[in-house]
Order: structure tokens, then C-alpha cells, then sequence
């Protein structure tokens, strides 16, 4: 027997299943299709709230009357409860009429209704699902597939936003479920000690010393490992990573201690991280205050991660709790730093030692200028604000080179350590111990040469000359400045010692150049320019940053003259830094 919602005056929940089973039967014996159409209120609690129960039921009385308007005649329009409602579309030809149908939906949710003489608007979340959804399913009552289908499209649409219409994806609920699974296995990850920790070394970025390790969390549960990247904003979704956390913290302590008294004063802090759940938990200073009074770890031996992007909702509350975490004796270092929206007064405000350089940056440090010129930014700032550097995704030499020219302090990277159980890394260190002092890398290295040019260039010559050398350069790892000027070059080279010899010994034997000649050269102890290019002193371009000399030269020098003086020379051309463009 069909029953009517007491509110609405819609089916109620009984009669859409009763409706709905019947539909499907129709369906079926002639060989139609039936869709459901399944509605919730975006915000309607908070409506519900502000104007109370009264208003809240006059608005669902309104948006009831308003599905069922758009219901076609002999179509089920139920309330299941709550602010969902639903539709039952039988004869269905098309997709389209169905997106149509929740475009409708969608607008006239969206008009105005008159509450306590206020116009207030409400917008909904709605999800379609057909019956030939259910065919593939497995076996269970199809008019309840569909229902869970529809809701599930529902999520889909509520978790873009709201405000929007999606329609069922067999992909993307078995996305969800695989979510639920996870989300439920996390709750018992830890009961179950399938939670391990992993240290991944951090070293000095000159003599690959390890002087820390940062704490990377690893699952295994009994289906095999589940990646960080997917775990980790489940527990921050249902509130795990509060447990975890705490557990995580715990085991960054122990590791400390386990690693003072094997090593002492030399043994490597460890770096743990903080989520923004932690941070808006106000219980989490209590917390770590309690773990470290029962492990005994020195909290300056410590350091918390947190990200730029942690900071963008209230600020002053998660500064209080990093305030009371800095209270402690812990460290912090603002982890993926560059890659948020941070601004410097907010970072000036934090209580942070450390900056963690975003491995985006790191990517093609050695062949792109513009990677160059935002680390080398982020340095200067660092040290500007009294800050230790971390580089992290370091994975090659090059990289490594680039980053000790610039004065990084240390550096974190497959290059050197990929993660590693807690045992490999006091295994690593105890080597290094054994092994003494660590070789340097063979560092930076420049040259300045003047020559003579064999014969005049012209103007195309020059641009042909540019395009193949910054080619070749960039290749190299080769960043400098080529000046020509009447008949004469004046050229600067920087990267790794045996490209720039390289470099140079091809310019030597290069039939462009004559009675080439070295001003000086020898290590650097950073890079000057972030890339290479070539100018023309006398062009309009190289004289964008200060006055027209031309009219008050009147001895002018060559560049072979200006060689006679190596500061002098070195001063010409580092002068152009901010002229060189790509």
C-alpha cells in the first residue's frame, strides 16, 4: 500500500521502494529503461539552524513541490527523508533527457524562497543512475543498486562542490568503495601493527654527511602496501591521522633517543610531519608534550613539517598551536616551500628554523635559468630571515652542484638515500663514521677569456651565434655572458669544472676566435648568472640599467685593455647580470 511522506505530501521511503520495484518490472517486460534521479539540499542543515525547524520544513514543503512539478506525469516523485529527494524515470530514451531533466532540477532549486521574510537560496547536489547500471552489478535487489548507485553520483557531485548533477561511473564508485575499505582498515592499522616507519637520510649538501632523516609513514595492511599519496587524506578525511599522528611522533621520539645514545652529539635529527587535521586538533601541544616527558627525546633534536598550505584557512589559530608546539623545545620547517600561498609577512610570523625547497624547483635546476633563479631566490631569502636550506627530489650531481654553488645547506634525495627501515639508516651512518671525513664534490668553476673576433660579424652572424651556443650551453650546464664589441669578444663561463675547460678548449680551437686569452679563472663559490646569453654593449637593450656612455667616451676601451685588470674585467662583466634574458 502506498504511504505519503507526512511532510511533503510526496511517496515517503516505503512507497519509492514498493514504486521503484515496479518500475524495474515494467522495465522489464518491455524491454525499457528506468532511471532514478536522486536529490539532496546543498547546506540545508545550516539553513535548517539559523531559521529553525519551522522555516527549515516550509523550505523542503516548497522544494518538494518544485521536484514534483518537474516529475512527468505518472513518474514516482518521493521524499526519502531528510532534504533527499528522488525521482523515478520510466521510458527513458536518451541520456540527455535525463541531464536536461537535472538541469531543471538544478535551476529550480536555485530560485529564491521566501523564509521569516528573507530570500534565502538553496542549490542541490543530484545524481543520476539508470537501471542498465545495475545489469553488471553484483547480485542483490536491483531497486537497491540503484538507489546506493545514485547516491554514490550524488558524492560525486557534492564532493566537485555541489551544486551540480553527475550521473553514475562504475569507475568511480568502485573508487569510493575501495576508499571505504581503506578508511575502515586505517581505524584498525594501528591495533593491527601494520603501520612501519621509514627514514630517509637528509645531508649536508657539500660533503653528503648525513645529518638527519625524515620520518616517511608506510601501510601494510594485508592486501599489500597502500601508497602515502593514498592513505594519507583519508585519515585526514575521517580523522585517523589524529591516532596516527600521535603514533607517528611517538616513533620520531624513539628514534631520537635510539640514535643519541649510539652517536651523541652527532647523531642525525629527525623530521617528522604535521597535517593540517593535527594542527586544528587543539589538543595536539598536550599530546607531544606527553610523548616526549614518556620517551625522554630532546625536542631540539626534533623537527615538525608543515606546508604552506595549511596556513590558508585560520591563520591565527594554527599559529597559536605552533606557537605552543615552539614552546616545547620542537624545531619546524616549512615543508614544498615556493609551491603555496604564503605571504612573506606570514612567514616572518612563524616560528619556523627551516625551508624545505619544493622538488619542483629542483626538476631541471641545471638546465632551465628560470629553476635557478627561484631557488637561488628562496636561498637568499632564507638566509636573509636566518634559515637553514633543505633541498628536496635531489637526484643527480648535477642538481647537487648547482644547489651547493647557490649555498643550500643540506640536501634529500634518491641521489644520495632513498627511504629506508631504521636499521639500514644506523647502518648507514656506522659506515660513514668508519669512512672519516667525506670527499667534496668538485664544485663550481668559471672563466673569463677575451679575444679577437677573426673578422667582423654581422648582425645575422650574431643571432646564429647566440641560438647555437645557448643550445650548447644550456646542454653543458653552462651559464655566463658573451659580450662583442668592435671586432672583440668578452665572455664569462660557469657550471662544473670539466664542462667549463671543455667549453673553452672548443673556443680555442674555434676559427672565430684569435689571440684568445684567459683574464681568470679558478672555483666558484656560487653561480653569477642564471643562465647564459649574449650581448652587445652598445645596444639599446644592454643599456636598458644605466646611462648612454657613447657621447663621453673619449678614449673608449677595447676589451683586450680591460683585461690588463682582472677585477676590473670581472667587474665589466658581472655588471650585465641583470641585462642577460633568454
Amino acid at each position: 500500500m502506498n504511504t505519503l511522506d507526512a511532510l511533503t505530501g510526496l511517496a515517503d521511503r516505503a512507497a519509492f521502494r514498493e514504486g521503484l520495484r515496479a518500475a524495474l518490472q515494467r522495465a522489464t517486460r518491455t524491454g525499457t529503461q528506468v532511471a532514478l534521479v536522486l536529490v539532496n539540499l546543498d547546506g540545508f542543515q545550516a539553513i535548517n539552524d539559523l531559521h529553525g525547524q519551522d522555516s527549515g520544513d516550509a523550505l523542503l514543503r516548497e522544494m518538494a513541490s518544485r521536484v514534483l512539478q518537474l516529475a512527468r506525469a505518472g513518474e514516482m516523485a518521493a521524499r526519502l527523508g531528510g532534504d533527499e529527494f528522488a525521482i523515478v524515470c520510466e521510458q527513458v530514451t536518451a541520456p540527455a533527457a535525463l541531464a536536461a531533466l537535472a538541469q531543471r532540477i538544478g535551476l529550480a532549486v536555485q530560485a529564491p524562497v521566501a523564509i521569516d521574510g528573507e530570500k534565502v537560496l538553496v542549490t542541490a547536489s543530484i545524481g543520476i543512475a539508470t537501471a542498465s547500471d545495475v545489469s553488471t552489478a553484483v547480485a542483490g535487489d536491483p531497486g537497491d543498486e540503484l538507489l546506493r548507485f545514485a547516491a554514490a553520483a550524488v558524492q560525486v557531485a557534492r564532493d566537485a562542490g555541489g551544486n551540480g548533477w553527475r550521473f553514475f561511473d562504475p569507475q568511480l564508485h568502485d573508487r569510493a568503495m575501495q576508499r571505504m575499505d581503506l578508511s575502515h582498515g586505517l581505524q584498525l592499522a594501528l591495533e593491527r601493527n601494520e603501520m612501519a616507519p621509514r627514514f630517509q637520510p637528509i645531508v649536508d649538501a657539500g660533503s653528503g654527511r648525513i645529518v638527519g632523516a625524515e620520518l616517511l609513514l608506510r601501510w601494510f595492511p594485508q592486501q599489500g602496501e597502500v601508497s602515502p599519496a593514498e592513505f594519507i587524506p583519508i585519515a585526514e578525511a575521517n580523522g585517523a591521522v589524529i591516532g596516527i599522528g600521535a603514533w607517528v611522533f611517538r616513533q620520531a621520539c624513539l628514534a631520537e633517543r635510539d640514535w643519541h645514545a649510539r652517536w651523541g652529539a652527532k647523531a642525525p635529527y629527525v623530521s617528522v610531519n604535521v597535517s593540517v587535521r593535527q594542527l586544528d586538533d587543539a589538543g595536539l601541544a598536550d599530546s607531544f608534550a606527553a610523548i616526549l616527558r614518556d620517551t625522554g627525546a630532546d625536542p631540539q633534536r626534533l623537527l615538525l613539517e608543515i606546508t604552506e598550505s595549511m596556513l590558508m584557512d585560520d591563520i591565527v589559530a594554527k599559529l597559536r598551536v605552533l606557537d605552543q608546539l615552539s614552546a616545547l623545545g620542537l624545531r619546524m620547517a616549512m615543508d614544498d616551500f615556493g609551491t603555496g600561498y604564503s605571504s612573506l609577512a606570514q612567514l616572518a610570523r612563524l616560528p619556523v628554523q627551516v625551508l624545505k625547497i619544493d622538488r619542483s624547483f629542483i626538476n631541471d635546476i641545471a638546465e632551465s635559468g628560470e629553476s635557478r633563479a627561484v631557488v637561488e631566490a628562496i636561498i637568499s631569502l632564507g638566509r636573509a630571515l636566518g634559515l637553514r636550506l633543505v633541498a628536496e627530489g635531489v637526484e643527480t650531481a648535477a642538481q647537487q652542484l648547482e644547489l651547493c654553488g647557490y649555498g643550500c645547506d643540506y640536501i634529500q634525495g634518491y641521489y644520495f638515500y632513498r627511504p629506508m627501515p631504521a636499521e639500514q639508516l644506523v647502518a648507514a651512518v656506522d659506515k660513514q663514521a668508519a669512512l672519516g671525513e667525506l670527499p667534496q664534490p668538485g664544485g663550481l668553476y668559471f672563466l673569463l677569456y677575451v679575444s679577437e673576433s677573426v673578422a667582423p660579424l654581422s648582425q645575422r652572424q650574431l643571432d646564429q651565434l647566440l641560438l647555437r651556443t645557448r643550445a650548447n650551453n644550456a646542454e653543458a650546464g653552462i651559464t655566463g655572458c658573451l659580450l662583442y664589441e668592435d671586432e672583440h669578444f668578452m665572455q664569462i663561463l660557469e657550471g662544473e669544472r670539466s664542462q667549463v675547460l671543455d667549453t673553452f678548449e672548443r673556443i680555442r680551437a674555434s676559427k672565430l676566435h684569435a689571440r684568445v686569452r684567459v683574464v681568470i679563472e679558478g672555483p666558484a663559490r656560487r653561480r653569477v648568472f642564471t643562465h647564459w646569453s649574449m650581448l652587445l654593449p652598445d645596444s639599446t637593450a644592454a643599456r636598458r640599467h644605466g646611462p648612454d656612455f657613447r657621447a663621453w667616451q673619449t678614449h673608449p676601451m677595447r676589451f683586450d685593455s680591460l683585461a690588463d685588470d682582472a677585477r676590473v674585467c670581472y667587474a665589466f662583466i658581472t655588471a650585465y647580470v641583470p641585462d642577460v634574458k633568454h
